[in-house]
């Protein structure tokens, strides 16, 4: 699949970041512009999501093979990766099938586990099917403004912050309508294998660099994390941002840009 990208910098290694679930590569923009500077940024938008083709199909596996059909359009040969939530998924499983072709992976607050099971984090499952409940119920034909597609999720969805992130995947299309650019139905037939994890039973451990980045107050990584993180991806360290929670590139990112360039201009 050709995916979207967009390109910031020249100099300096290469940096592919990975936006999570919900997300595209504009949401991106002002961190890439703050690294290309040092690097040569490609910020790409995952199938399904953003301006990138929509299929029915929604695995790691599609986009893995998707940022691999990217490297080999772009002739990279070698770059740093950096994936955030469902963007740092895709990451480890493109880093654990394809290592030569990575120099240092970041994994932003997410870990290699399975969300999908009724454990201590079924909750995240379950928040994300509201969401995506919540988004697919938005009745189209009674919308004239993205305030109205506000104020139709805020009946489900109280979280203002949360709100505003979702309505910019609201576009407006030449004839004046509204619509989501996202693949709903995909993500929403597909959700379990996007909260699913990796198994260190199906993938041998790779040597990496690589770090685990995760924001103070989000639920995503647990310290305890660490263990499958690290057998999957031996070496690997756990930073932690102060005051920030899933969405710490937009809470936190002059923090972020710091630890990311400590860690990757090593």
């Amino acid at each position: 699949m050709k995916l979207f990208f967009r390109e910031y910098g020249s100099k300096g290694p290469t940096l592919v970041i990975i936006h999570g679930l919900y997300g595209a590569s504009d949401n991106w923009v002002s961190i890439a512009r703050q690294l290309e500077k040092n690097y040569h940024v490609y910020l790409i938008d995952q199938r399904n999501h953003g301006q990138s083709p929509k299929d029915a199909s929604h695995t790691y596996a599609d986009m893995a093979a998707d940022l691999l059909e990217f490297f080999t359009a772009h002739n990279i040969e070698k770059a740093h990766v950096a994936g955030h939530s469902m963007g740092g998924k895709t990451a480890m499983h493109f880093a654990l099938t394809h290592p030569q072709l990575i120099d240092k992976l970041v994994v932003l607050d997410i870990a290699p586990k399975s969300y999908a099971s009724f454990s201590n984090y079924a909750q995240i499952t379950n928040n994300h099917l509201q969401i995506i409940q919540a988004m697919m119920q938005v009745d189209f034909e009674q919308v004239k403004s993205r305030q109205t597609v506000d104020a139709q999720l805020a009946r489900q969805l109280p979280e203002k912050q949360l709100r505003q992130f979702l309505l910019k995947n609201v576009e407006r299309k030449i004839d004046g309508t509204y619509n989501w650019r996202l693949n709903l139905s995909a993500i929403h037939a597909n959700l379990e294998k996007i909260m699913d994890g990796l198994s260190e039973d199906n993938h041998q451990p790779v040597t990496i660099p690589t770090v685990f980045i995760r924001g103070e107050e989000s639920g995503y990584v647990m310290d305890e994390d660490m263990l499958l993180a690290r057998k999957l991806f031996p070496g690997s360290e756990l930073v932690t941002i102060p005051k920030a929670g899933h969405w710490l590139h937009a809470q936190q990112p002059e923090l972020l840009i710091k630890t990311l360039n400590y860690f990757l201009l090593d």
